[in-house]
């Protein structure tokens, strides 16, 4: 009796299987020269989630007070923008946690690189306004610990984008964990874990964020308990109708918004506040040692140092300073340096103009190259200044963000390709190449013996504005170096006011400020301190302990003379170094790193001052304040240190148009913008690419799971058929397989004998002895069918796509 493939009609001792129930259908009657409708896959995919959407308010509700605590800590500007992708999150997280039939694994790549894309483009386009290809270089940065030469300073661009798509991700993983995981506890404990990091640096009181959070994760867990007993139930073959039901889950609930209300209530009245000193010591000791041994900060010669606070060390040579516990310096000799008559100097590197009460950042941008022994433009020339050339060898390059590169304040020229940063005064000095172990330079620098007579000519700002208002700079600089930060202890004023009192003129005011901060009798030089609490700014730290390194002092004077409206900085670098007699050079060791004072005075520029314990000048720097260095040489009394010469107004312009160097060698501005170019490609090549293999994945997983319920040979003609309908070689409802199987014989010649094979073997698993043992293995199926049937494939799909 002849089959159609449209016919259910098998064998009468054939028994049922689940593979013989799915057959083609025709939407009308069969009749010749109709085609056939492949049979479909049935796809179930309910709206509402069987955890209903309540679970998912709970959660928005915790997720948004965590969030609400990260914009409430101010880490970044714009922190409003984060408000964004945790909705984003919550979505794709629950498509993600409903969607059981596809790969979780590709599912979470593709979700993460969402959330990547996601954060670039509030980083780019909403936060900051800026091409987003930045953004890409300052993730690079962050990576490979480099900057390209003119880049913007990406510190918090970067850490914008971390904080979005941790947004982004806070909201996926709790959605995937509640809806798929069914694991609200581990929910529970990393947003609590976030918040309580969050909280311990925000200014004012949220603990109303405490409430919120406990109180939703509360219901959210009872919630999703109550789903998953009830499922259990119904598991175990419980039936109730839906009135019940109903009734049951309003009351778990209600009880469970009691009992978070108790909880909530008998939480107020613990004593947390009032635990005793010894208490909260045992407590804080505990979190110190358990910090220390995650960081590694493990000695065994200082057992007690365990309990001590851990406070990341300082990178001393980076685009931002965090005043810490302790600071990361260079081992051993950095570099040495000779000059006229041996004379000593301060090694002038980089300045910092924003402090935001612990870490001092930099807002220069604009960059100026310079060849080789070109001139710089001074800040204000001064008849009264000379020049001294130093000539400087590097043993080891001290690191950092940037090639910085070292010498005298008011350099006037290198004798190697340098990028000045600069914002109207000179701020920084890049060498456009890495410096390397070895390497020689000289510079040129202009130094001046300032007159003190001279300079307390310079009257106060609130006295004589009008002095200051005439200076060329002075409209600029004000805007960035005389901001201090807005939650600014005010000890630090009445300090400030109390160390000044009787100034009569700007110098004296500060030669004041800088007299108090360098009294050993009262302060004390020391590289290993208490780290700066959170909620205390580090001036008020160091008026409290009067314990800390260079930049402790620095910073404390900078923001009192900014309190005063002065304009100052803080300037990195080395100290003068000690003298090498065997070698007659001025040597320079990686505990010379140093950071003092410049303040802005009108007509005369930027002026050093050093209110480091020890360190100040016509003083011999005492045991106190710099750690003896073995075998190392005494050293003499600093003079006074070389102060930028003013002299005569001549600007230079901040950012100079593009030119091309003679000689064929690329420029900065243009070299940076092959890098962003190179960057952008691969960027774009790596998101074609994880596409690609995320579509891949997706069809591989489809076409795996296409007929997956028949057996091997069943599926293997369904999907056959199925490609073969696709690309327009449909089987007609009065064909029989074989029929069939010669059409495509005919259009296929070379698979004729690999199509005709296949097809006995279906009619025999379809419609042969049910007790019989196939005449072929599957195996042996699988190894003479799949190259060749593979190969009808692909010309089935070429087939189409000429079409």
């Amino acid at each position: 009796m002849r089959s159609s493939i449209i016919d259910g009609k098998r064998s009468p001792e054939r028994e049922d299987r689940p593979e013989d129930k799915v057959v083609f259908r025709s939407e009308m009657s069969p009749s010749r020269g109709q085609t056939t409708k492949l049979p479909s896959r049935p796809l179930s995919f309910r709206l509402v989630p069987s955890e209903g959407w309540l679970p998912l308010l709970f959660l928005a509700i915790a997720l948004y007070s965590v969030v609400g605590s990260i914009i409430g800590a101010n880490w970044v500007s714009h922190s409003n923008v984060l408000l964004w992708s945790p909705a984003v999150g919550l979505l794709i997280g629950l498509g993600v946690a409903r969607l059981t039939k596809m790969p979780q694994g590709i599912l979470h790549l593709g979700a993460c690189l969402i959330g990547h894309w996601l954060a670039i483009w509030l980083t780019s386009a909403i936060a900051f306004q800026i091409n987003w290809v930045f953004v890409l270089g300052g993730l690079r940065a962050a990576i490979t610990g480099t900057v390209a030469a003119g880049m913007i300073p990406t510190n918090e661009v970067v850490f914008f984008f971390y904080l979005a798509f941790l947004c982004f991700f806070l909201g996926y993983f709790g959605s995937w964990l509640v809806y798929r995981a069914h694991l609200p506890w581990l929910v529970a404990l990393v947003y609590c874990s976030i918040m309580l990091v969050n909280l311990n640096y925000v200014k004012k009181d949220q603990s109303y964020l405490v409430i919120i959070l406990a109180g939703s994760l509360i219901l959210l867990i009872a919630r999703v308990q109550l789903v998953n007993q009830i499922q259990n139930w119904v598991t175990e073959g419980l039936y109730t109708d839906s009135a019940w039901m109903r009734t049951m889950v309003r009351r778990c609930m209600q009880v469970a918004c009691v009992l978070t209300l108790v909880a909530l209530l008998m939480s107020w009245f613990l004593p947390t506040q009032n635990q005793s000193v010894n208490g909260k010591a045992f407590w804080d000791q505990l979190n110190n040692a358990w910090t220390n041994v995650l960081n590694g900060h493990v000695s065994l010669q200082n057992v007690g140092s365990l309990t001590q606070p851990y406070q990341t060390p300082s990178n001393f040579f980076s685009d931002q300073m965090t005043i810490s516990g302790n600071v990361r310096l260079p081992a051993g000799e950095v570099l040495y340096y000779t000059s006229p008559n041996l004379q000593p100097h301060y090694l002038e590197g980089f300045t910092y103009n924003y402090f935001d009460g612990h870490t001092w950042t930099t807002s220069l941008v604009n960059t100026q190259p310079y060849d080789a022994n070109t001139s710089i433009p001074v800040d204000i020339n001064r008849a009264d200044s000379t020049q001294v050339t130093t000539a400087i060898t590097v043993v080891q390059p001290p690191g950092g963000t940037k090639h910085y590169i070292f010498g005298p304040p008011q350099p006037v020229r290198f004798d190697t390709s340098t990028l000045m940063y600069g914002d109207g005064t000179a701020g920084a000095w890049v060498q456009q190449d890495p410096l390397i172990k070895g390497e020689h330079y000289t510079v040129v620098s202009l130094l001046t013996t300032n007159n003190t007579t001279v300079l307390s000519t310079v009257p106060l700002p609130d006295v004589r504005p009008d002095v200051w208002h005439n200076d060329a700079y002075y409209a600029t600089l004000a805007m960035d170096y005389t901001r201090t930060p807005q939650d600014l202890s005010p000890n630090v004023q009445s300090t400030m006011k109390q160390w000044t009192r009787g100034a009569t003129d700007t110098y004296s005011a500060l030669k004041m400020l800088e007299a108090h901060l360098s009294d050993q009798a009262v302060f004390t030089y020391s590289t290993t301190n208490a780290p700066v609490p959170g909620n205390m700014d580090a001036v008020d730290w160091l008026l409290q302990t009067r314990s800390g390194y260079c930049t402790y002092y620095a910073t404390a004077m900078a923001v009192m003379a900014r309190q005063m409206g002065i304009p100052t900085r803080v300037v990195n670098g080395f100290s003068q170094g000690h003298i090498d007699q065997a070698r007659h050079v001025w040597s320079v060791d990686g505990q010379d790193a140093h950071s003092w004072v410049q303040a802005y005075l009108p007509n005369f520029g930027w002026v050093n001052f050093d209110p480091t314990p020890g360190f100040a000048p016509n003083a011999t720097p005492t045991s106190a304040a710099k750690p003896p260095t073995p075998n190392a040489a005494p050293k003499p009394t600093p003079i006074i240190k070389p102060t930028p010469a003013p002299i005569k107004n001549q600007t230079h312009p901040a950012t100079p148009p593009p030119t091309t160097k003679s000689g064929g060698t690329q420029h900065p501005e243009k070299q940076n913008t092959v890098n962003q170019g190179v960057l952008l490609g691969t960027s774009i090549l790596v998101l074609l690419l994880s596409l690609i293999v995320f579509l891949m994945a997706v069809a591989s997983y489809w076409w795996r799971n296409l007929y997956a319920e028949n057996s091997f040979i069943a599926a293997m003609f369904w999907r056959l058929c199925r490609i073969a309908s696709w690309a327009g070689l449909a089987p007609r409802s009065s064909q029989t397989p074989y029929e069939y199987s010669n059409m495509l014989g005919t259009q296929f010649p070379e698979q004729a004998p690999s199509l005709w094979r296949l097809t006995e073997l279906f009619v025999y698993d379809r419609w042969g002895p049910p007790r019989q043992k196939s005449p072929i293995g599957e195996d042996e199926t699988k190894q003479h069918l799949t190259s060749p049937l593979r190969s009808l494939l692909l010309r089935l799909l070429l087939r189409r796509v000429k079409k």
